[in-house]
């Protein structure tokens, strides 16, 4: 076990870098980090009350639900660390965000524990097993995961509805292009939210969620897992989604 766990450090500090270390406290067992098992592969922090704990076993089996209604048949289990706590948060490395997924690892702020941000999380760790892990998934587009992301999301401010908002107030967005990779998408964020509330709308995932709605009208969830399938078995991305887009 303790090899695995070095493993899987040394391989999360090759992903994000030395400065995420706090983020490979995930690998870590839960007891390690202070985290308490609260149902299968759900753990909480010690400061979560049972109100809350309840209510996040519920929304679970309904994110699932959200997943498996763009996925189809899901191969993914994630375990699911929930903070109630800013100082949870910012001890597993979230800082400012709503949630993460780290490998088959889902890690939800306080204002992450919602159906909606769960399902997008799971979405990625869905496609990061199906891909077969990192390898694959570097050939995989930011815009693409996050894009499917978004449509199991449901979440307004990416969808369909932040779409037209975009359009009807002629608000600038970025192409696809600039998309691709982890450092782009960060840029764009920052360049094309500059003065827009994200709390209201986050355009990059607006723009990703737009170009896959489109695609998957036309592929469905078959077409989903047949891409990925290409993927995995060495077809380059580019290929198999334009084929797909036909």
């Amino acid at each position: 076990m303790l090899k695995n766990i070095i493993f899987s450090i040394t391989l999360l500090l090759f992903l994000t870098g030395c400065s995420k270390l706090n983020t490979t406290k995930v690998i870590l067992p839960p007891s390690w980090i202070g985290m308490q098992k609260i149902a299968p592969n759900v753990y909480v922090d010690k400061d979560m009350n049972k109100t809350e704990q309840q209510r996040l076993i519920k929304i679970i089996p309904e994110a699932k639900k959200y997943t498996a209604d763009v996925w189809g048949e899901l191969e993914s289990q994630p375990t699911i660390y929930a903070c109630s706590t800013k100082e949870c948060s910012e001890s597993l490395g979230i800082g400012d965000a709503r949630a993460h997924q780290i490998l088959n690892h889902l890690v939800l702020s306080p204002r992450g524990i919602t159906k909606k941000t769960i399902a997008h999380e799971w979405s990625h760790a869905e496609l990061y097993k199906k891909v077969d892990g990192y390898f694959n998934w570097t050939e995989i587009p930011m815009w693409f995961d996050e894009g499917v992301a978004v449509l199991v999301g449901h979440d307004p401010r990416n969808d369909k509805r932040a779409w037209e908002k975009i359009q009807n107030e002629n608000l600038q967005y970025p192409s696809i292009d600039e998309l691709i990779t982890l450092k782009q998408w960060n840029q764009s964020t920052k360049k094309y939210n500059k003065n827009i509330d994200m709390n209201d709308i986050v355009v990059t995932y607006a723009v990703a969620g737009h170009e896959i709605n489109q695609w998957y009208k036309k592929v469905g969830t078959k077409g989903l897992n047949e891409l990925i399938q290409k993927v995995k078995n060495g077809s380059s991305f580019k290929d198999a989604y334009e084929k797909g887009n036909k």
